[in-house]
């Protein structure tokens, strides 16, 4: 049994897995600390035999869940790293190492999901894009903005722009207010980081089918705009096994 842990920047999600069964699941928020894990582990702290961990975090941050491990499981975590090239995958970048270890995750597991080329949009509080060729060749990707650092900078460095108290929401339509002109700015943003990414990859690959895969925090917000786009929420904690070696 495994203890699969996905420690982000907004949020820490977590999973029980035995062989190819989702046993438990779940998350708590980077602030809320590792006390959320301790009753829910109880009934498994005798049977998980490996803890493997993909992390974005600081060294501090991962300290606490390395002490968290031993003291509570007496176990030492395993913790996921980007290579050059694992189980038919091949990272583009010179230093594969430096690639983040949740895109690099997001590119296997997505890969292998659906077994040919596709690009996989991450819409946490990053939004990532990478690209990935039929012959399981990475073709490189984005960092930009996600959802909420987009609205976030716009507030904070505005004196007289708010959002109303119907809060934010996605639209492509103009805004006849302040408030709906920030949410149709900020799906606008997305859209076209979205759109400039299928464009890229029509470049890069010509008239070859490829899919659309959507996951993080705020994919389902940008779901009802690309319909064809498969939303994988577990897409990085999928992806441990085949850097762990269960390619």
């Amino acid at each position: 049994m495994y203890l699969e842990i996905d420690m982000g920047n907004t949020r820490t999600k977590w999973r029980i897995r035995d062989g190819l069964n989702i046993v438990n699941t779940g998350f708590f928020f980077a602030d809320e600390g590792l006390d959320q894990l301790d009753s829910i582990m109880n009934p498994y702290i005798e049977r998980v035999t490996a803890v493997w961990i993909a992390s974005v975090v600081s060294e501090k941050q991962e300290a606490k869940i390395i002490r968290w491990v031993q003291d509570r499981l007496s176990l030492k975590p395993l913790f996921a790293k980007s290579s050059a090239t694992i189980c038919g995958v091949t990272n583009a970048y010179k230093e594969p190492e430096s690639l983040g270890v949740d895109r690099w995750l997001g590119i296997l597991s997505a890969y292998h999901r659906v077994g040919g080329a596709c690009i996989v949009f991450s819409f946490g509080t990053a939004a990532t894009v990478d690209a990935i060729g039929a012959d399981g060749r990475h073709l490189g990707g984005f960092i930009g903005p996600g959802l909420s650092l987009l609205v976030g900078s716009l507030l904070n460095n505005t004196g007289r722009i708010q959002l109303d108290s119907t809060g934010l929401y996605l639209s492509a339509d103009f805004g006849l207010s302040t408030s709906e002109a920030i949410c149709g700015g900020c799906t606008s943003m997305l859209c076209g980081f979205v759109d400039n990414a299928i464009e890229q990859m029509r470049l890069k690959i010509g008239d070859e089918p490829f899919e659309l895969i959507f996951t993080g925090g705020d994919a389902i917000r940008l779901l009802p705009f690309y319909s064809s786009a498969l939303l994988i929420n577990d897409l990085v904690l999928d992806g441990l096994k085949y850097v762990m070696g269960e390619c």
